[in-house]
Order: C-alpha cells, then sequence, then structure tokens
C-alpha cells in the first residue's frame, strides 16, 4: 500500500547581501585579500592594532565574564536573584534599573504611581545600594549598571559609598556603568526634553574625572551601540556611533584638564549588540577594536593600555519573537557564539521568554547556561581568534571598518557626536534604517522563523512557564510598586530632615561652581545624610536655572 508524503517547498539561500547591506559573493579567495597587511591590519592578539583581540591568550588566560540581565523591581527581589545566579557560575552582575530612576524622580513622585520597579529594579537612596547589594563579595565579582540618564552620576556615587560602609575598599571594586547620555535623547525617548544635553555631559565628566582618580579598577562609562540597533542602527551605523560616542566624551575628558593615557584605559568600552547575521557580527566586533586603536593612536596615546577597547555584548533582544518563543534559546545561542568568536570582554544573553515577560528563573538561568555550555562543552575558547585568517572574515571585518568610518567622517561633519544628536541626525539614521527592516520583514524579504516563515498554530508551540515565576505576574508588580514608594516615603518621614537639608543646600551651592567643579563629594555626603536621588539631581537642576522637577509637577520641598 502506498501512501502519500506531505513534501515542503526546498527553498536556497539566495540573499546577496549583509543585513548591514554589504555585498556577499559566492566564494572568497586569497586575492579578496591583497590588500591586508598582517601586522598593520591584523597583528597578533594582544598587539596593535588588537583586531584579533586585546588578550595575548585571549580565553585561555580569562574567560569572558558572564553576565544575565537582572532588574526585578524591589531590590531584595534583585538581591536574591544576584545570589541565585552567582551560586550558578555568574561571574558578573548586571543591574537594571527601571524607569522612574532613570528619569531623574523619586517613585512617591506622583507621575511614578505604579510605575516603580516595574520595569526594573529601583535605587533611589543609599539604603537601597545597601540592601541591593547585602551579602555579595563585591571586591570579587563584576558590578555593571545599565543606567545612561543624568541618575548615573547618583547611582555611581551610592555604590561606591554603600561598598566603602560594607567594608570594601573602592579602588578594587571592578565592574562599569553606562553613564552614557547621548544615545537616550535619540533612541529610547527624548531625555533632553527633561535634562539638557549639556548638563547631562558635564555630570557623566565628573563620574569619569572621578573614577579615574578614585576607583581605578572600574569603567566609569560605556559608549552604548546596543540600544541604538535596538531602535534601528545597522551594524555598521551601530559601530560609527559607538566610536563617535567615544570621541564626543573622549573630547570632553581631554578639556576637563584629563589626560588620554589617564582616560582611555578606563573609558575605552563598548558595549555592542549581537544580532543574527553570524558573520557580520563577528567581523563588527573584530573592527571595533581596530577602529578604536587608530583612534586612539590619533588622540597620542603612548600607553598600549589606551589602544584596548573592551567589548561588551548583550545579544539582540530585537531579534527575539513571541510566536514559537523556545526559538528564541537557538537565536540567543548563535549570537552569543558569534560574540565570542568575535572576541568580547563580557557576555550577557537575552533570556528566551523576554518577549513575554521581564526575564524570570528558568530564562535567567538558560541564559547563563548557554555560556557555560560555549566556555565548557564546545571548547572554541582553546585558540585566540580562531577565524582569523577566513577570506571572507577578514574581507567583510576591512568593509565595515571603512564603511564605518565614512559615517564617522559625516558625523564629525556636523559638528561631531553632540551637535548630531541635538539636531537629529542621529534620530532620523535610526528611524529611516528601522522602517527599512521592517518592510523587509513585512514583505518576507527578511525572513524570521515562526513569525513570516515556518509558522505554527499556537497550540503547537512548545509552552513555557511564565505563571510559575512572581516578579512575572503583573499583581505582583504592582504591590511591589506600592512598597517601593512606601519605603522612601518611610525614609523621608524618619531620617534626620535638618542633616538632609543641609547637605542637599551645600550640594546646590557647589554645583553653582562651573562645569568642571566635579559633584561627586558633595553628592556622597548628601547620600550619607539619606537624601533620595530626586532630590539629588533637583538640586544640581536648581542650580543650572532649570526646574527642581524635570516633569514640571512637584515644587522644591527644601
Amino acid at each position: 500500500m502506498s501512501s502519500k508524503i506531505e513534501t515542503r517547498e526546498v527553498t536556497h539561500c539566495s540573499i546577496g547581501e549583509t543585513s548591514a547591506g554589504i555585498p556577499v559573493k559566492t566564494v572568497y579567495r586569497p586575492d579578496d585579500l591583497n590588500d591586508l597587511d598582517y601586522y598593520e591590519d591584523l597583528g597578533d592578539p594582544g598587539e596593535f592594532p588588537f583586531t584579533r583581540g586585546i588578550w595575548k591568550n585571549m580565553y585561555r588566560g580569562k574567560l569572558w565574564t558572564k553576565r544575565v540581565f537582572t532588574g526585578l523591581g524591589s531590590v531584595s527581589d534583585s538581591n536574591k536573584r544576584f545570589k541565585f545566579l552567582i551560586s550558578r557560575g555568574e561571574t558578573g552582575l548586571f543591574c537594571f534599573r527601571d524607569s522612574v530612576c532613570s528619569t531623574g524622580i523619586d517613585p512617591d513622585h506622583p507621575l511614578a504611581e505604579g510605575n516603580a520597579g516595574t520595569d526594573g529594579v529601583s535605587i533611589a537612596c543609599l539604603r537601597d545600594m545597601k540592601e541591593l547589594f547585602d551579602g555579595i563579595p563585591l571586591e570579587e565579582v563584576s558590578v555593571s549598571f545599565n543606567n545612561s540618564t543624568s541618575s548615573s552620576i547618583v547611582f555611581y556615587a551610592a555604590y561606591i559609598t554603600a561598598a566603602e560602609d560594607m567594608g570594601f575598599n573602592k579602588k578594587n571594586l571592578i565592574g562599569s556603568i553606562l553613564n552614557e547620555v547621548l544615545h537616550p535623547v535619540s533612541s529610547c525617548f527624548d531625555h533632553g526634553k527633561f535634562w539638557p544635553v549639556d548638563l547631562n555631559m558635564k555630570l557623566a565628566i565628573d563620574v569619569v574625572e572621578y573614577c579615574v582618580k578614585n576607583t581605578p579598577r572600574y569603567h566609569p562609562l560605556v559608549s552604548d551601540g546596543y540600544t541604538l540597533h535596538e531602535k534601528g542602527a545597522n551594524a555598521i551605523q551601530e559601530l560609527a556611533l559607538v566610536m563617535s560616542i567615544l570621541k564626543a566624551y573622549t573630547d570632553k575628558s581631554l578639556d576637563r584638564g584629563l589626560d588620554i593615557d589617564e582616560i582611555a584605559p578606563r573609558m575605552a568600552l563598548a558595549v555592542l549588540s549581537s544580532d543574527m547575521d553570524f558573520f557580520e557580527e563577528i567581523s563588527k566586533f573584530r573592527a571595533a577594536r581596530r577602529i578604536w586603536a587608530k583612534i586612539a593612536k590619533h588622540y597620542g596615546a603612548k600607553d598600549p593600555k589606551s589602544y584596548r577597547l573592551y567589548l561588551t555584548s548583550h545579544t539582540s533582544g530585537h531579534s527575539l519573537v513571541i510566536p514559537q518563543p523556545v526559538n528564541n534559546i537557538v537565536r540567543t545561542t548563535v549570537e552569543s557564539l558569534a560574540c565570542v568568536l568575535g572576541g568580547c570582554q563580557s557576555l550577557d544573553p537575552c533570556g528566551y521568554d523576554e518577549p513575554h515577560c521581564h526575564l524570570s528563573e528558568d530564562g535567567a538561568l538558560t541564559a547563563l547556561n548557554i555560556q557555560h555550555i560555549l566556555s565548557d562543552e564546545a571548547r572554541i575558547g582553546y585558540t585566540a581568534d580562531p577565524l582569523a585568517g577566513s577570506y571572507f572574515v577578514e574581507s567583510l571585518t576591512g568593509q565595515i571598518e571603512a564603511l564605518a568610518h565614512k559615517i564617522i567622517e559625516e558625523i564629525d561633519g556636523k559638528g561631531g557626536m553632540i551637535d548630531a544628536t541635538k539636531h537629529g541626525f542621529i534620530r532620523n539614521m535610526l528611524e529611516e534604517e528601522s522602517q527599512k527592516e521592517w518592510d523587509q520583514i513585512g514583505s518576507n524579504e527578511r525572513p524570521i522563523v515562526g513569525l513570516n516563515r515556518h509558522t505554527v498554530a499556537k497550540e503547537q508551540e512548545v509552552p513555557i512557564r511564565l505563571a510559575e515565576d512572581t516578579t512575572c505576574d503583573f499583581e505582583h508588580m504592582i504591590q511591589t510598586s506600592n512598597k517601593v514608594k512606601e519605603r522612601i516615603i518611610h525614609l523621608k518621614e524618619t531620617r534626620d530632615i535638618d542633616r538632609a537639608r543641609h547637605a542637599l543646600e551645600n550640594l546646590r551651592d557647589e554645583a553653582k561652581k562651573g562645569d568642571k567643579h566635579n559633584l561627586i563629594p558633595a553628592i556622597i555626603n548628601t547620600l550619607r545624610a539619606d537624601a533620595t536621588l530626586g532630590e539629588i539631581l533637583g538640586m544640581i537642576r536648581l542650580s543650572n536655572g532649570l526646574t527642581y522637577d524635570p516633569l514640571g509637577t512637584i515644587p522644591c520641598p527644601f
């Protein structure tokens, strides 16, 4: 008896370009690398121009730092998740703040009602910071904060103060704070409506200056290409924008009186997205190191440490889709592999369930185990830069570098990254590229499995466990938000109000002393007096001719 077997149409890859539009040939040969000079363009790992990695033995000497996104509303919830992940082999913490703190207001602000702690952890005072890291060995674990707006200066000051109060030496703290205030204007929301770019830049440079002198193992700034990519930038644009951001902060730091060899070893850190175009992403990482090494040399850097660009990556949340969510594990694995083959120093894979909810414990553990499998089972770290010499990879690395330079030159022609941001050039670039991508997805020109290709009915999907993690539950989030609000109200009602007022008034006076006067010592004094994030930033705003409240709702209470 014969039976009819259902067949599917066989489709072959006919795409002739990368995601960023670089033409791809069917075969690459030695003549594609005729212009490649090994010592000028590649060099050995750990040597200029660092295309092959910033360390001679790369992962044989030190694995990348394994991080997992964490920001669960209350500091106690986040502290519990931190400890869980450390017990499972995480080597670096990644703390994501909520949008209320990012805006520069407190959880008891009228417009924060129901929002505090719902999209990240709420850290509004020194007590919050201490509880967040209670029981965690801060001199042994790298801690990175994903905070990019005006509140970064308060987060940094609170972290180093909390660490000292907990018995740690601030000179031994390791990690980073995003502290990059240009990209939110173009990508997240128009933060410039609430906080002028120039004031934000001044506060960011305060962190850079204080950090290089007082916390020499900590990175005071991370150039954020990841968010720009998530909002539309292709790989070439992302790389060009990252470098233009680094140049802007380098110029501002030099204007402050710092030396290039003083700042570059700490400030040359970039976070890049890793998306699904595997070889393009690998080549982007390699090109990034080469571009920065040449930029640092142009600035007159003499210390080889200044030429090293530390790369951290968060796999692309943009690439994850709601249908068939377990497929996201494969996407994250491919993207993580690209990061490692590209030579990153820190990796934070997405959780497969992020399109559905806050990263659950299951999703977090899976993201961490992807890294363990790559490092412990796949053996891909046995040799440095294993794809070096590939005709395709080297050709693509060179093309990405050249095309990124053209965009960097265009931004320089518009007055640099700060002016290009203020005048909307960057925002327009992102919007145009984002629309192009969505048009490609809508027309099936860009295939997404489960979304516009190889789809299945909802009931055929492999289920994931959302309801079993209370941090994903809406009612739990509202309860957490209310508790966060009550906590800050209690602090304000029970603290020594005269001490807090005196410290804040002193900060207001200090903030009037000009752009080159560092405010971190005064901010530390206010934190020790139990002043809150909103109050601290409010005083700085008043001293700069702005309203106390960035949202224009409440008057100054002092």
